[in-house]
């Protein structure tokens, strides 16, 4: 994968786990932290099999032992988790589903992302994206969260978590 892709790929999971973050505060709010808990294990797993599905699919198997190596045990155990996460949801905003599918997606890619950049980068992006997304959601007040509006000292604040990214990356 393109270096230049990858940055961007892990700069943005990194915005995402603070989606998930959010997410899971805000089930927490309704339902309690042990709920919030299963509902972002499940948003993981929700994103986990479709992925091993494709696994599966493209390169005719996966190295799981018999039967979970098949695409269609797989599927079915996606579809069976799926329906779960669909009952734990009830009730709550449709969004709230969505808790662990960032934790899924970056389950998917952290071993590629890694390879490309090296650890030292790949978690000062996911920093750089986590501390941008969380300046974003504070000013917004996202999921009910109190308004922070971005100020100077904020702002200032993330600029040097990108300058130490730059500092990471030329190193």
């Amino acid at each position: 994968m393109d270096v230049t892709v990858s940055i961007v790929l892990a700069t943005v999971l990194g915005g995402l786990n603070t989606l998930q973050a959010a997410i899971v505060a805000a089930v927490t709010r309704a339902r309690g932290g042990r709920e919030a808990s299963i509902v972002s294990l499940l948003g993981s797993l929700s994103i986990v099999g479709p992925l091993l599905v494709w696994i599966a699919i493209d390169e005719g198997g996966t190295t799981l032992p018999r039967p979970q190596d098949a695409a269609w045990v797989i599927g079915l155990a996606t579809a069976g988790t799926w329906a779960v996460l669909w009952l734990a949801v009830r009730g709550l905003s449709p969004w709230y589903g969505s808790a662990g599918f960032s934790a899924g997606i970056g389950l998917a890619l952290a071993p590629r992302l890694i390879g490309d950049l090296g650890l030292a980068l790949y978690f000062s992006l996911t920093m750089l994206g986590s501390a941008a997304g969380a300046l974003i959601f504070d000013h917004y007040g996202v999921f009910g969260f109190a308004k922070r509006r971005v100020s100077v000292s904020r702002a200032s604040g993330l600029a040097l978590v990108a300058a130490g990214v730059v500092l990471v990356r030329v190193a």
